[in-house]
Order: C-alpha cells, then sequence, then structure tokens
C-alpha cells in the first residue's frame, strides 16, 4: 500500500472516530435523562420569552391547581418501567377524559399546570402522565414519542378498564408530548373512544427535530445520524422513526394543531407541514408572539375557544 493511500485511510479512520464520539456525546445528551448540559442549553434554544409582563392570570391558574388533590395510578410498560399517572377527577360525574402528554424533559403535572384549571371547570376530568424517564416514572432514556405512544395505548387501555369502555377521550399534547399523541392519531391501535386530539407545537420528526437545532448548535449532519445509530443499538429506534409527519397521513381522528409564531426550538413551519398532511378534519391556530410552549399562557382566549369549538362538534 502507497504511503499517501496509508495516510488518507489513517485520516479518515481517525475523522470516523472522532464524529463517532461526538454522536455517542451528543445521543447522551440528547437522551439519557440525567444528562446536565443539554438541559442548560434548552433555554438558549427555546429562545426568549413571549409571556407578557404581568403574568397573575397564569400564575393564579398554576396556583390552583398545586392546590387540588390528585389520585395517583401506575403501569408497567413492555420494558418493565413503572409509568405513573394522575387524575384530577372533575367535580361531577363525568365520562370526558382529557388525556395529557408532556413534553421533552417535562412532566405531566408541570406541562398541564396552567391549562387542567379550564378542563376542570368545562366539567372534564384532566388524566396527566409521566412519560418514561421522567417525573416520577421509570427509565433511563427518553423516547421522544417513539416509545411514549406505544406506553400511551397501555393508558388508554387502563383508562377504559378501570372508568368504563364507554368514555370519551380527548388527546392534548405538547411538544415531544404532542409528537406523541400524533403518532397515536394515526394508528390502528387507536380506540374509538379517542373523540379528537390537540396537538401543540409539535415536530414533523425526530430527526428534523435534531437537524434543526444541529444547525444552532453547529453541528454537522454527519453527527447526528451517528447519534441516531447510537440511539438505534441502544433505545431501539432511528431518529427518523419518531414520525409525526407520516402519522398525521392517516390521521384517525380530528386534529387540532397549535403553535406559537416565534417558537425558535420547533420551527413554526413545522406546524403547517403536519395540518397541511393531515388526512382527517383539522384546523390550525397560530398564536403571534408565543415562543415554545407558550400558546396557551400567551393567548388562552383563542387556545381555549379552539378547544371549545371542537369539543361541541365532536363530544357528545
Amino acid at each position: 500500500m502507497k504511503k499517501g493511500t496509508k495516510i488518507i485511510l489513517k485520516t479518515a479512520g481517525i475523522g470516523a472516530g472522532i464524529v463517532g464520539a461526538a454522536g455517542f456525546i451528543v445521543f447522551q445528551e440528547i437522551m439519557n435523562r440525567k444528562a446536565t448540559l443539554s438541559q442548560k442549553l434548552g433555554t438558549f434554544f427555546v429562545g426568549p420569552s413571549g409571556l407578557p409582563e404581568d403574568n397573575s392570570v397564569n400564575e393564579a391558574k398554576i396556583a390552583w391547581f398545586y392546590n387540588q388533590v390528585l389520585e395517583e395510578f401506575e403501569i408497567i410498560n413492555e420494558k418493565g418501567y413503572k409509568l405513573k399517572g394522575y387524575l384530577l377527577p372533575a367535580e361531577k360525574e363525568s365520562n370526558i377524559y382529557v388525556f395529557c402528554s408532556h413534553g421533552y424533559r417535562g412532566n405531566g403535572r408541570l406541562e398541564f399546570q396552567n391549562m387542567a384549571k379550564f378542563y376542570h371547570e368545562k366539567g372534564y376530568n384532566v388524566f396527566i402522565v409521566d412519560h418514561q424517564a421522567a417525573g416520577e416514572s421509570d427509565g433511563t432514556y427518553i423516547g421522544f414519542g417513539y416509545h411514549e405512544y406505544t406506553d400511551c395505548f397501555r393508558w388508554l387501555d387502563f383508562l377504559r378498564n378501570e372508568f368504563g369502555k364507554d368514555i370519551q377521550i380527548i388527546l392534548h399534547g405538547v411538544s415531544m408530548g404532542c409528537a406523541t399523541v400524533t403518532m397515536m392519531s394515526g394508528n390502528d391501535r387507536l380506540p374509538s373512544n379517542v373523540k379528537f386530539t390537540v396537538a401543540d407545537c409539535g415536530y414533523t420528526s425526530a430527526y428534523d427535530e435534531f437537524m434543526h437545532n444541529a444547525g444552532n448548535m453547529k453541528l454537522a449532519t454527519p453527527v447526528i445520524v451517528a447519534a441516531s445509530k447510537f440511539n438505534k443499538l441502544i433505545s431501539g429506534y432511528d431518529f427518523k422513526d419518531a414520525n409525526p409527519l407520516e402519522a398525521v397521513k392517516t390521521a384517525k381522528v380530528p386534529m387540532l394543531f397549535i403553535h406559537g409564531s416565534n417558537d425558535d426550538f420547533v420551527p413554526t413551519k413545522m406546524a403547517y407541514d403536519l395540518y397541511n398532511n393531515c388526512s382527517s378534519y383539522k384546523d390550525i391556530l397560530i398564536v403571534e408572539g408565543a415562543a415554545h410552549a407558550e400558546s396557551y399562557p400567551v393567548n388562552s382566549a383563542s387556545y381555549e375557544e379552539k378547544i371549545n369549538e371542537f369539543a361541541k362538534k365532536f363530544i357528545k
């Protein structure tokens, strides 16, 4: 072998090793619940808040929520992880349940502390879950919707067995939780109990989302590809497998898409892509001035109005 060829191969090997090592680090920072660097950088990529200076209305809703007593439940998923769920029961008996799916590195109660009061005042039961590797649930690696949506089908089976086969269910997800309920809505396993889905600030796929933010971090595409390979090896799926965009093409229920106009973390364009590809009855609300996952606190009136429209059409 010529000396020049050896140098080229050696350089290529070193380069591949560097990319592989970087990909493993990125995988751990994105997916491992114990990672710290990504959490510190999170607020940087989410962008500036669009919340009003006087946030007293939202603060009052949050204070109300933490004064409520939630019933606790748990199930075991196919990996053997204990998953926790919390029920805020309606004041009067109701067969309507809002199933709440939280976002990346959040937990159920934190994500829905604002809007739980709205649903409660409508007379609905509010069922909030902690996904695997979040809150009080077990697990090490976050699934970006891929594992979560299969877990949530188990939760729906639990709800139907616990509270009745004839209950009516609204799926409501925010960010990663939006990806979760969106993938559920396009799946043949979706029970007829689900009447509509509220899909708030979700991405088109995990791969698209990582590539968008990789640009912000100046990461090369090969690093994300390497991270995806590590994710496939350890968590069992490729980033492209967590794909809400494909799911909406076979959506089984009406879909309400909501997104903030100033969302830099999950770009607003993704909401239009999901909306335009959705095969079922659909509507979209873009909340002006809202950053990522801020649509409800920024403009709760418009948010609630859209949900009320869907409830009037699809809840009996």
